[in-house]
This record gives C-alpha cells, structure tokens and sequence, in this order.
C-alpha cells in the first residue's frame, strides 16, 4: 500500500487553517464528512469524491472539489496504480464566516454552490495561500493571500444560506448527536442510544441517517477521529490519546485515523 507522502501546515498567525499536501497517493476513503469548510486541489491524478453510481462527482487534474459542512462524501480511486497528488483546504466556520463579512457586509453562513468545478484564477490564489503558509515568515504576506484566497471563493463559488433553525433537525436526531459526542471514549450500543432519544431502534437509524447522511456507528467513528486530531494538537501521546478517544488498542486507532484522514498520527503532526 502506498502512503505517498502527506505534509500539515498550521499556521500559528491564522488559527483556524489547516492545508494538507499529499503527493502520489493512492489512499481511498469512505464515505465521511467535514465539520468545515473543506477545498480540495487535485494537481494530479484523479477519484470520485462521492462514490461511483447514481450522484456520483469525479475530479480531475486541474478541477477543485469543495465541500460544505456536513456534506457525505468519499474519496474512492478505482484504480489500483492510480496515484493521486492533491492538496486540501480546511477553513474552520468562523474563519470563513468572517471573511464572507468583511467581503461583503452580509450576515449568514456562505455555503458551496457546486461540488467539482474548474476555475483557475480560484485554483492560484489557493495556490499562493499554500505557497505563504509553507515559506512566508510575514504575517502580512498570509493575511493577503488568505483573504485573496477567501474572497476568489466566496465571490466566484458560494451563496449565503440564512442559519438552519434548531428545529429543523429531529430533536432525537439532535439528542443522538449529542449524546454520541458525550460518549467518545464509551461502546454505545443501539439500544442505549435509542433509550437516550425515545425512539425504536429502527426508526432512529432511519431518522438519523436521513439528517446525517450517515449511520450513528460511522458518524461516531468520525467524532472519535476529529477528537483525535484536537489531542495530538495539544501535544498528548499517542497512546492517551487513543485512550481517550475511545480506541481499543493504539494499532485500531492508526488504523482507523489512517482510514479516514489518509495520514497517521506521526504524519498528522509532522513528526
């Protein structure tokens, strides 16, 4: 199996970017989501960024795949000696929030139009985000190419979306969420986390898989995986931090961060 080679950049001057370079890989990952604003550069190679069939979205060398909050999606290569080379964009909903302010003066959360498109003058700018982030010592130097970046997308791919009421989601689909998060180092069983919202387990599977795109095993796999990630950010070892996260052993928890992030703890944190 071929890692390729993956590289994070954090930049300490903008706390909520997150850029990661993955050369010749051939990773694939299942169906999944991000709770940010996520951009995908692919510069080589290329998958489906949801899985083959009915509604499926492939990027090619040259395209951008841009995924909303939430969006289920994968990243399936079908091709055992493709080798991909991509790099991706996460800015936290705050970050991009502000910046669709400061660009406009609007209030609500900009949200994605399209999943895969080509735009170059979008792609440059990222281009240069990433190039300020990996070289540039000046905090000036990234504010202006973040807030290029930023305004290419905002301006040229999104729209505002007024902010979902609470009550638009199933309050026991909210409850099970919940629930889930309070519960990462913990075994839950269907049946408890049924009793914790009042429903069947049948119709909570159906509910929550509606408003989720996902099943409650998968969606708390992530959790654990996202807590994971904020751990090993804070300098915790790698195997407190798999205990915390609900892992049985430190090789389940390499495995499955591998599985969803395409890199393993050790290359998460650039050691």
């Amino acid at each position: 199996m071929n890692k390729g080679i993956i590289r994070y950049l954090r930049p300490d001057a903008i706390e909520g970017l997150e850029i990661q370079e993955v050369i010749n890989s051939n990773h694939s990952f299942p169906n999944h989501t991000h709770g940010v604003h996520s951009v995908g550069v692919m510069e080589a190679g290329g998958c489906y960024c949801r899985q083959p069939g009915a509604g499926s979205s492939f990027v090619r060398g040259g395209e951008i795949a841009l995924f909303n909050p939430g969006l289920v999606h994968s990243g399936v290569i079908t091709d055992s000696d493709t080798r991909i080379t991509y790099r991706v964009f996460s800015f936290d909903n705050k970050l991009f929030e502000k910046a669709r302010q400061d660009l406009s003066q609007k209030e609500g959360l900009p949200e994605f139009r399209s999943v895969v498109t080509e735009d170059k003058l979008t792609t440059g700018t990222l281009t240069e985000l990433n190039y300020a982030a990996s070289t540039i010592k000046s905090r000036l130097a990234l504010d202006i190419a973040l807030a290029r970046a930023a305004a290419a997308l905002l301006t040229r791919h999104c729209e505002t979306r007024s902010k979902v009421p609470q009550t638009a989601e199933p309050k026991a689909v909210k409850k099970a969420r919940e629930y889930l998060n309070e519960n990462l180092s913990e075994k839950v069983s269907l049946e408890e986390l049924a009793n914790a919202t009042g429903l069947s387990r049948y119709h909570l599977l159906r509910v929550f898989r509606k408003a989720t795109g996902l099943p409650p095993h998968s969606y708390h796999l992530q959790l654990r995986v996202e807590h994971a990630k904020q751990l090993l950010r804070s300098g915790l070892p790698f195997a407190e931090t798999a205990l915390q996260s609900g892992f049985s052993d430190q090789s389940h928890f390499t495995n499955t961060f591998r599985r969803y992030t395409g890199a393993t703890p050790s290359q998460y944190i650039n050691i």
